[in-house]
């Protein structure tokens, strides 16, 4: 059933943290084949329901399959005697011997008017890149004939600085070579405010015509070198670099963090330009079809933080109208996710159906 502000039932968010390669993303997804973040956790709370009924269940924030959150938020609707507020620990409990990679923070009451997305202030996402360093493909027999040209990837899995079975989930790894002075430059083409449409995929300009949603974002980046999550006996030149490359923004389109760290490791590699992305930014529809940039791997992408003013959650300010009734009514079309398929959509069927809501909306 659709999130709706219409409702004056007793209304909770639920902050929650989860590991991200478990699961078919964070929101529920009737095609996916493994379980969703938002179904374990809806299954969680009617566990301590005394009578079945509608939760009412809205993410805050869509992840992919495989990115992680630390922290992430919901919202439900709950009218089962039982005080929600008290049951975090006896939910936390219940993941734990269901063997989920989810925890609960905190559950709280909010007011029927606070709307999960629309009073948001903004979300924070750490991308851990693991810059590889040349000696690791160096010291390795490359010349055995099948890990040459194709298949010279799979070198990323039997090297050295890939041993760490505890970070495999958890980091992304860009292999040499690449210039570390032009990913540098490339975060600061990226900084400000920008029309992000050519940096989404034919699914993301989908969502954004279906949910009315607008694709110019004002955007903070930084980079901070980082370290390992469990580290390893190494010698006195380390064999990998780790860097946090954060994401600030109000909120974000499908996949846009993933394709812009990927076009910032293509510039690394001199495979794109600063040019190249400002003429994205100046005329998108111009490179909707182009093969750059791709989608980075999910993994070692995390939502950090959603981040709200605490005294909204009972006082919230009033929205504009046309916000409030754009949610209720395309919530449950536009809250489904795709099964990803860890790189790209289906671009073919995915063109064909925005080029067909295109004809529609003129």
């Amino acid at each position: 059933m659709p999130y709706s502000m219409n409702v004056k039932l007793p209304r909770f968010m639920m902050h929650f943290s989860y590991a991200g390669q478990a699961y078919a993303g964070v929101q529920w997804n009737p095609s996916a084949k493994i379980d969703s973040v938002q179904g374990v956790l809806e299954r969680a709370l009617q566990h301590f329901q005394s009578e079945k009924s509608s939760l009412r269940f809205g993410v805050s924030s869509r992840t992919d399959r495989g990115v992680h959150a630390l922290h992430n938020t919901a919202t439900f609707d709950w009218t089962s005697p039982a005080d929600i507020t008290t049951l975090v620990q006896p939910l936390n409990a219940y993941l734990q011997d269901k063997k989920e990679q989810i925890r609960i923070l905190r559950i709280h009451p909010i007011s029927p008017q606070f709307h999960f997305r629309r009073h948001c202030h903004g979300r924070k996402y750490v991308y851990r890149l693991g810059f590889l360093d040349e000696k690791e493909f160096t010291n390795i027999n490359s010349t055995i004939p099948f890990l040459k040209r194709k298949n010279r990837y799979l070198l990323r899995d039997i090297t050295p600085a890939t041993y760490n079975l505890f970070e495999k989930d958890h980091i992304t790894y860009v292999e040499p070579p690449y210039d570390m002075e032009a990913f540098r430059k490339g975060i600061e083409v990226f900084q400000g405010q920008h029309n992000f449409a050519a940096f989404t995929t034919t699914q993301g300009r989908l969502n954004m015509l279906t949910e009315r949603r607008c694709p110019v974002k004002t955007m903070r980046l930084t980079l901070t070198e980082g370290e390992r999550l469990v580290p390893l006996i190494e010698s006195s030149s380390p064999s990998m670099t780790v860097f946090n490359l954060v994401f600030e923004a109000e909120a974000f389109l499908y996949k846009l963090i993933r394709r812009i760290t990927a076009t910032l490791v293509h510039m690394a590699k001199g495979q794109m330009t600063v040019q190249d992305v400002l003429d994205r930014f100046s005329c998108p529809p111009d490179y909707y079809n182009s093969s750059l940039p791709t989608t980075l791997k999910p993994h070692g992408l995390f939502l950090y933080e959603v981040k709200y003013n605490e005294n909204d959650f009972l006082n919230p300010p009033m929205l504009k109208r046309d916000d409030s009734i754009t949610d209720d009514i395309d919530n449950i079309m536009t809250e489904v996710q795709e099964e990803d398929n860890d790189d790209e959509d289906d671009e073919n069927e995915d063109e064909q159906q925005f080029n067909n809501k295109m004809m529609m909306s003129r």
